[in-house]
């Protein structure tokens, strides 16, 4: 899959060069890779990084997953419908990306609180 002695290589003139010294990661030392169109130059090392930024870096990953979705079901099966629980173990499965939409909790409740009378009022709503 990979020809180890291109990546050693490779590997070599990066840890020798000043400007791939401040990355901090693999997927900063792709990014810059793929900014500067390194790709066909860094060939074994793009396809390296490529593979350690999509493998999980545990197995708990996908685990925790399912944990979570097991727990929203448990406790609130026989009060939702599919669809519900579906949403919210998705909420849940996706909460990286959720924390980078911004006012994203703001905007859900403006969402329900915009829906049908409930029995607990949500809004102040003026009596006048």
């Amino acid at each position: 899959m990979l020809q180890k002695d291109r990546l050693k290589t490779e590997l070599g003139v990066i840890y020798r060069r000043s400007d791939f010294r401040n990355m901090t990661g693999a997927i900063s030392l792709l990014q810059f890779i793929i900014e500067n169109n390194l790709q066909t130059t860094f060939s074994e090392t793009y396809k390296l990084l490529l593979i350690i930024v999509t493998i999980p870096m545990t197995a708990d990953e996908g685990e925790s997953c399912f944990s979570t979705l097991k727990r929203v079901k448990t406790f609130l099966t026989r009060t939702m419908s599919e669809d519900r629980i579906t949403a919210l173990a998705m909420l849940s499965i996706e909460k990286i990306m959720i924390n980078d939409i911004p006012k994203f909790n703001e905007n859900v409740v403006d969402l329900f609180a915009l829906k049908k009378d409930r029995r607990v009022d949500l809004i102040y709503k003026s009596c006048t």
